[in-house]
């Protein structure tokens, strides 16, 4: 319209063919389309020599390009990107940092074609999405919602390393033509570090490895001494301690990881079923 001409470079509406540049790598890149959802918040990758014309992009720059499958991965990959005047696409929406807990792992491949993943926003951690529950709609239960992102490897930067339960820092972006936001520079804070934590007592030990007796379960919980404190010297039957509980990639069982000890007497008998 007759406004917008006067106010600069002509506004661009976007489309897949347009978008920002997200971040810059050695020798590649990844863009974040206006209006394409399929990119999972990672952003769709191009290779340098891609590029039309000499000068190599920046982060935040406005292009323009097409859209083919790589030859290489099976994916969608950005080709003939075109650096475009600033202000030619409207501004990006504005990302937030935030810290979550990993709820699904990755996908597929475990390194750079890795979807899927979900992580879980904690409370109070970067302003929810617009029209989102957590927005406080007045709903009954607003305290215990928990906004769901996705997120896959192109957005991750040790893809590989993370597992249900992690910990991680990462950037909130809206999605495009929805009310949800997407994941990207997923960054690792501590391993498992995002589980609560439960409390039992150590029921019995063994040369490398321990049982824990916990509230709730019939079976004692099997934890390896690796996972026990170094604090405080060796554990003891008897000991009270906190802990997290993983899934054990070997038996496909709960374990207990993260063990910390807690004062003689925290965990009731009752607790256990003992009393």
């Amino acid at each position: 319209d007759l406004e917008r001409r006067s106010m600069g470079p002509p506004f661009h509406d976007g489309g897949a063919d347009s978008g920002h540049v997200t971040s810059i790598k050695e020798g590649f890149g990844f863009i974040r389309p206006l209006n394409d959802r399929r990119t999972g918040g990672g952003g769709l990758f191009f290779h340098f020599s891609a590029l039309v014309g000499r000068d190599v992009p920046v982060e935040g720059d406005e292009v323009s390009f097409s859209v083919e499958l790589d030859r290489r991965s099976g994916r969608e990959a950005a080709k003939a990107v075109t650096i475009l005047p600033r202000g030619t696409l409207p501004a990006p929406a504005r990302a937030v940092t935030v810290r979550a807990v990993v709820q699904r792992e990755l996908r597929g491949a475990r390194g750079g074609d890795g979807y899927g993943g979900r992580l879980a926003v904690l409370k109070g951690d970067g302003p929810p999405a617009e029209g989102d529950a957590a927005a406080g709609d007045g709903g009954q239960d607003d305290d215990e919602q928990t906004e769901v992102v996705s997120f896959d490897a192109r957005g991750c930067e040790r893809p590989s390393a993370l597992h249900v339960g992690d910990l991680v820092e990462c950037r909130l972006m809206s999605v495009a033509g929805s009310r949800q936001r997407a994941a990207s520079r997923v960054k690792l804070i501590e391993a498992g570090g995002g589980l609560p934590r439960q409390s039992g007592r150590v029921a019995s030990l063994k040369d490398k490895f321990g049982f824990l007796r916990t509230a709730g379960k019939a079976a004692d919980l099997f934890f390896h001494l690796s996972e026990a404190p170094r604090e405080g010297g060796p554990l003891r039957v008897g000991d009270d301690v906190s802990f997290c509980v993983v899934l054990d990639p070997r038996s496909r069982k709960d374990a207990a990881t993260k063990l910390r000890r807690l004062p003689a007497g925290s965990v009731a008998l009752e607790q256990l079923g003992e009393a």
